[in-house]
């Protein structure tokens, strides 16, 4: 997905927090190297991220920042069929769920520019990824606007990217553009309190479907089809607080819907604590809930306009935790080293059907037909794509001089 986020808001917010807790200044120039682990359960998507950030600061011309990344990414993913039942399966069996294997590599280049003109801060992004399938490129133009004798700012963003999208199971070659939109305020509540409201809006259009998901649609499977517009709008509420401890906790609020009838509601939290003069502890609770799309299902009697059985458009709750910590390791040297736990719980569940291979046995049968209740953990043999475990590692070091 390509998006502007409310960056600027989200620095001045962070940065703000930061300068009350203490953080020193930074130097003039630095060099960020952080590495990425990310697996789900059950043999599914696993993600190594390397990632090299360079930035140089001049004095009154501004900072550039130069961003090279490499993702090697492999294992399966749902291809969206109705998951299959074993016919010796018991009746609390989970069923099998139809994978796709794959893997894949991503390469990511990006430039940024900032400098300081009155007031304001305004910046300006590049971006470029390529994938075996998919090309992207992107640009950004944000601005940060201080009011107020420092105590207030606004904050606006535009950014447009450019996809090709080249399926490997198809001969056919398909364009996909966004035109993204922020807009938001941030205020100094006083000595201790920052304060975060912003807005974002990004339209779409194109080729929006995933060109390796399939539906089931009576006994066969066909391929997924999407709308080709989509219009994302999200509103985000930051609060920004510091301790006397020595500590900051940041606390988000968002709020998304879409014209796809998809609304999604997510809170974080965040805690900084300083211990000693070098050690830095940071841990972080995520709670979020999605409703389906309009056009989703894990079947179909006939074919539709619009129609797709992929999980992540499906409804679905999950929960995240988190702990980090970064030290200062000496002559402008510093080591970050975090972990996340995350468990995801579909709503919209299915019962798994007998293998088209296997006959109907009085058991399965049983299975095909029992009911669940719709929400939750629903009958003994329901499943869902989204039932999903995530664990992430991340290792970084930074250096300034």
């Amino acid at each position: 997905m390509a998006a502007i986020k409310p960056a600027a808001g989200k620095a001045g917010l962070l940065a703000g927090v930061s300068v009350l807790a203490g953080t020193i200044a930074r130097a003039d120039s630095s060099i960020d190297f952080k590495c990425l682990y990310y697996g789900e359960s059950n043999d599914r998507t696993q993600v190594i991220d390397p990632g090299l950030y360079y930035k140089h600061s001049w004095d009154k011309a501004g900072s550039l920042g130069l961003l090279l990344a490499y993702d090697s990414i492999s294992g399966a993913s749902p291809t969206g069929e109705i998951p299959t039942l074993d016919a010796t399966a018991s009746a609390s069996s989970a069923g099998t769920i139809p994978k796709a294997e794959y893997t894949d590599t991503r390469k990511a280049l990006g430039a940024s520019y900032d400098w300081r003109w009155g007031s304001h801060l305004p910046s300006v992004s590049l971006s470029y990824s390529k994938e075996s399938d998919y090309l992207s490129r992107g640009i950004s133009l944000v601005d940060s606007w201080e009011l107020f004798n420092k105590r207030s700012t606004l904050h606006f963003g535009w950014g447009r990217t450019w996809d090709d999208i080249d399926p490997v199971n198809m001969n056919e070659s398909f364009k996909k553009d966004s035109d993204s939109w922020s807009l938001g305020w941030t205020q100094v509540l006083g000595s201790r309190d920052l304060l975060d409201l912003s807005f974002s809006l990004t339209r779409l259009s194109g080729y929006l479907t995933d060109p390796y998901k399939l539906v089931t649609v009576g006994t066969t499977s066909l391929p997924e089809v999407r709308p080709d517009t989509r219009d994302r709008k999200a509103a985000i509420l930051k609060l920004g607080h510091y301790f006397e401890s020595r500590g900051a906790l940041r606390m988000t609020y968002r709020y998304y819907w879409d014209d796809w009838k998809i609304d999604a509601h997510t809170l974080g939290l965040e805690f900084d604590q300083r211990i000693g003069k070098k050690l830095i502890l940071s841990p972080q609770l995520r709670l979020y809930r999605q409703g389906a799309a309009s056009f989703f299902a894990y079947e179909f009697a006939a074919p539709q306009p619009a129609m797709s059985s992929d999980y992540r458009l499906s409804s679905f709750w999950s929960w995240l935790v988190g702990l980090g910590f970064s030290t200062d390791i000496g002559r402008g040297a510093s080591f970050n080293l975090g972990f996340t736990y995350q468990e995801q719980l579909g709503l919209d569940r299915v019962e798994p059907r007998p293998a088209a291979v296997v006959p109907l046995t009085a058991r399965s049968a049983a299975l095909l037909f029992e009911e669940g209740d719709g929400e939750g953990e629903g009958s003994p043999g329901s499943v869902s794509p989204a039932d999903l475990k995530v664990v992430t590692a991340t290792l970084g070091f930074s250096f300034k001089f």
